[in-house]
């Protein structure tokens, strides 16, 4: 500017980038319709607009000693602890490694317990997810190329919370939490209670039930765990193959490929008529998590269950049930228990876990993640 000693350096950089579209991977029928796309700015703006309160505080961190990747920490001063927001700075600070390509790196470098099968950082694609839970006093971690977003921490319950539970009324939101643990332990217990029952407990069955199981059990060559092994790979390869193929033929190939692999081994007496129903159960059970990386360590624990199950019977399955319950009792999140506010007890807190409260109840932020600020609306809203 002419005579002005001060000159100003503005940064003009543009890249091609993907249009904010709706999520895939976790679509909604009621509720916003914007996903997180690869550019980091537009993920920054889509939270600016729904936190907009000079509080929301975004750290720039780089990481990677050849990739110089850009990383955000984005958190609410005020309502998330320091402690929190500290730790999270100190483990991706630490990180050194050539290149961040995406979020999943960060993801494995900064966990609790990186042997566990249970994740413990949340990712996701959802604005809304991401902004519900910096108001709840979490901290978020973008990073520049990726469109999902880590949060932490976490515990088991809120990893099987979904966006749509807040967006409908109360106890639609109820019942559809019940019915997805439900369906928890149907994906883990299916086939291992089936393989228990048929191999040592036939004496639990009705007797016409167990007449019509025997019938159908006549001539199959393999016993219970290997029937239940075989459909269970096929089934996953079939789920891999639908992810793997082209979207246009990807759906068909396994649908198809699922109802023409079950009449035909039933047909040829390699498999009995009820593990087929007992697997296509637990696999319509194994989707309804809404996070997959939590649907993955279930299906993983299937597997263990379910050779429990055939050499010890329902007694294994209890061993197994207990060996996961101590697992996830010591496990943790940024220092948070995993199970919290169930163990560590927190009655305050219990009123989100099996049901979904209305909003008029829901006063206060968790006790673990929202105590600088614990109150986050007024008292008789309703």
């Amino acid at each position: 500017l002419d005579g002005d000693a001060t000159a100003l350096v503005l940064s003009a950089r543009q890249f091609d980038k993907r249009q904010v579209s709706e999520p895939e991977t976790e679509a909604v029928i009621r509720g916003p319709r914007e996903g997180f796309v690869e550019d980091l700015r537009t993920n920054t703006a889509l939270l600016r607009r729904r936190i907009r309160t000079p509080e929301l505080k975004l750290e720039n961190v780089r990481v990677g000693r050849l990739s110089r990747s850009d990383v955000v920490i984005a958190y609410i001063r005020g309502i998330a602890p320091d402690v929190i927001v500290r730790e999270v700075m100190r483990r991706v600070s630490r990180i050194r490694i050539d290149g961040i390509i995406s979020d999943s790196y960060i993801e494995e470098l900064i966990e609790d317990d990186p042997y566990s099968p249970f994740p413990q950082v949340l990712s996701t694609e959802r604005p809304d997810t991401v902004a519900a839970n910096l108001l709840e006093g979490r901290v978020a971690i973008l990073v520049d190329g990726s469109p999902f977003v880590l949060v932490a921490p976490v515990t088991l319950w809120s990893m099987m919370q979904a966006s749509e539970d807040y967006y409908d009324r109360f106890y639609i939101g109820t019942f559809l939490r019940v019915l997805r643990y439900f369906l928890a332990g149907v994906a883990l217990l299916g086939p291992a209670f089936y393989i228990a029952v048929t191999t040592f407990h036939q004496e639990m069955l009705p007797t016409a039930l167990l007449v019509t199981l025997a019938a159908t059990r006549e001539g199959i060559p393999f016993p219970s765990l290997i029937e239940a092994f075989m459909m269970e790979i096929a089934f996953e390869a079939l789920r891999e193959a639908g992810v793997r193929l082209p979207r246009t033929v990807g759906q068909a190939v396994s649908i198809v490929g699922a109802l023409v692999i079950g009449q035909s081994a039933v047909q040829a007496g390699i498999i009995s008529a009820p593990m087929v129903i007992v697997v296509a159960t637990t696999g319509i059970a194994s989707f309804t998590f809404p996070r997959f990386s939590l649907g993955i360590a279930i299906r993983l624990l299937r597997f263990l269950m379910m050779g429990l199950a055939a050499f010890l019977g329902l007694y294994g399955i209890m061993i197994g049930l207990l060996l996961v319950l101590v697992h996830l009792s010591g496990l943790r999140s940024l220092g948070i228990p995993y199970l919290s506010p169930v163990a560590p007890l927190t009655l305050g807190d219990l009123a989100d876990v099996a049901v979904r409260p209305p909003t008029w109840l829901r006063g206060l932020r968790p006790r673990m993640t929202g105590y600088p600020d614990p109150r986050r609306q007024g008292r008789r809203i309703k």
